[in-house]
Formats: C-alpha cells, sequence, structure tokens
C-alpha cells in the first residue's frame, strides 16, 4: 500500500506534468497562430455578385414597367429618363433627344 506522502508527490507530479504541457501547448498555438488560413472569402464574394445582379434586374424591371406605364399615358411619344428613387436632390438632364414630341 502507498503511503498518503507517495500519493501526493504523485499528484504533484501528475500536476506538473499537466501544468507544463499545458504552457507548451500554448507556447506552440503561440508560434502557429500567426500562420492560421485566413476565413474563406468566397461565400462573401457570392453574396456580392448574388447582391449586385439582383438589383441590376430589379433595376431593369422597374424601368420596362416605368416604359409600359408612360407608353400606355403617351402613346407615340418618346419615354424621359426615369428619376431615381432614392435620390432626393436636383435632377435635371438636358438632352434632346428626350423631347415631349415623340420621334417617330
Amino acid at each position: 500500500m502507498e503511503s498518503n506522502e507517495q500519493r501526493r508527490s504523485g499528484l504533484r507530479e501528475a500536476w506538473a506534468r499537466r501544468i507544463h504541457s499545458s504552457a507548451e501547448c500554448r507556447r506552440l498555438w503561440a508560434l502557429v497562430n500567426p500562420y492560421r488560413r485566413l476565413p474563406r472569402l468566397m461565400p462573401l464574394l457570392r453574396l456580392n455578385v448574388v447582391g449586385f445582379y439582383t438589383g441590376l434586374v430589379a433595376a431593369a424591371v422597374m424601368e420596362q414597367l416605368y416604359k409600359e406605364k408612360y407608353w400606355e399615358a403617351h402613346p407615340g411619344h418618346a419615354v424621359p429618363i426615369m428619376h431615381p428613387l432614392l435620390y432626393f436632390g436636383p435632377y435635371k438632364v438636358t438632352r434632346e433627344d428626350f423631347s415631349e414630341e415623340g420621334s417617330g
């Protein structure tokens, strides 16, 4: 049978080994951490591309609906430029080919 002193010294040695191995592990990870792989950028890139093309398609559909609505009210006339929805500043376009009379 082991005495209490032997058990205590065995526990102390085991604890010391554990502390030493955890300190080694921390040191090792401190060395390896700067060389970790960067987070993947493909999901973010996909999200940006999908958002861009969704906005592009939505703008094209809105412009087409605007043209159709204008043509119903003013048949034969050239359609003026559609004003931006979320811009409230001055917006004036002066071009000859967007006059009130029809060009056809």
